[in-house]
């Protein structure tokens, strides 16, 4: 039997959605099983929701995770769901959502469902995304690999149809770490392994255990941005790999919970978590003086750059340096790969006759 799957969903007021895209989660994971015959368990993570979320939730099926967690240690419950898929037929899947009172961010909300779920793969699927029915089997593939953290979806945007996450390329240059360069494979296929730079967190599956041996994903990091990002380069340094899956294909409505915020105050954060993930990860001597001095450069020309933001993020990277100091020692310890040997990966990857380097 193939190996069991638990399917997180992290939503925040997100009824709307979750309307709108868990029937696609709740059919990709009926056909799972139904060609597997492998349990699926599927968790929605409510963080501190003020609209019916909840009542919603319950009329679903889902039932509390404290409440499951006692049901568990006798037997566990598998609740009937009429899924989407061809033919209509009941498949059963186990129904849980775990409950925060408060807004703790998408880092610790995920963590809390990484927590809760109980089979060795979990695939990551944020509220606003429609799983491909068939999307689940090509991703579960790729952990044959023992040294596979991650694998990720081929995502397409859900309003125009077109590429919006697609393999990625990882470098250094201008003093930063650049890991948002796509590639895709040569005519459709490729002949060798298609390794990642991060895997979204929005369709991503992860190995379970490496996920929570290595931290989940970062604190420092909350309430939202880079987390996945993050998470993705301290697997890779610690000796483990990311991949791109294309058969595995999701449609994301993009930025349907972070942008219901303010947007200057959203790019203040994406800045500052951009600062805190290299003052983590950046051990090399050379890499790390390079980034310094940009950053340097940066904030005396940002006035100039009509980006007086920089400024703002930058200091408040600085307020979390003491924490940042301690877990670069961590990783520092626990480091397998250095960061050149991580970009020489990559630099290999795109010069392959079997992938297309394809933006930057």
């Amino acid at each position: 039997m193939e190996p069991c799957v638990s399917i997180v969903v992290p939503t925040w007021n997100g009824l709307a959605l979750l309307a709108r895209f868990l029937p696609s989660v709740l059919a990709a994971g009926k056909r799972y099983h139904e060609i597997s015959r492998a349990s699926v368990q599927i968790i929605v993570v409510d963080d501190g929701s003020t609209d019916q979320t909840r009542g919603w939730l319950t009329e679903q099926g889902f039932e509390d995770s404290a409440r499951r967690e006692s049901e568990r240690s006798e037997t566990p419950s598998l609740v009937p769901v009429n899924g989407s898929g061809a033919g209509g037929s009941a498949c059963a899947l186990e129904l849980e959502v775990v409950r925060s009172e408060v807004n703790v961010g998408f880092g610790e909300t995920c963590n809390r469902g990484f927590a809760a779920a109980t089979h060795p793969l979990v695939f990551l699927v944020n509220n606003d995304v429609e799983v491909g029915e068939d999307a689940i089997a090509p991703l579960v593939e790729n952990f044959a690999d023992p040294s596979v953290f991650a694998a990720h979806c081929r995502v397409l945007d859900f309003n125009t149809g077109k590429d919006c996450g697609t393999g990625k390329v990882g470098g250094f240059s201008r003093g930063f770490i650049r890991v948002h360069q796509s590639y895709v494979p040569a005519g459709g296929r490729a002949a060798g392994p298609l390794y990642s730079m991060f895997a979204g967190g929005g369709s991503a599956m992860f190995d379970r255990l490496k996920f929570l041996e290595i931290g989940g994903f970062e604190p420092l990091l909350s309430p939202f941005y880079w987390e996945d990002v993050e998470l993705s380069y301290r697997a890779w340094k610690r000796g483990f790999t990311v991949i791109y899956e294309p058969r595995s294909i999701t449609r994301h409505n993009l930025s349907s919970t972070i942008g219901k915020l303010k947007r200057r105050s959203v790019r203040l954060v994406e800045q500052r978590n951009r600062l805190v993930y290299h003052w983590i990860h950046l051990q090399d001597r050379g890499l790390l003086a390079s980034h310094i001095a940009w950053v340097l450069l940066l904030a005396m020309t940002a006035p100039l750059r009509f980006k007086p933001g920089f400024i703002v993020s930058a200091f408040a990277a600085l307020k979390r340096l003491p924490a940042i100091r301690l877990r670069r020692v961590e990783e520092r310890l626990s480091t397998r790969r250095t960061d050149k040997e991580v970009f020489r990966i990559f630099e290999a990857l795109s010069t392959r006759d079997d992938v297309v380097v394809c933006d930057r």
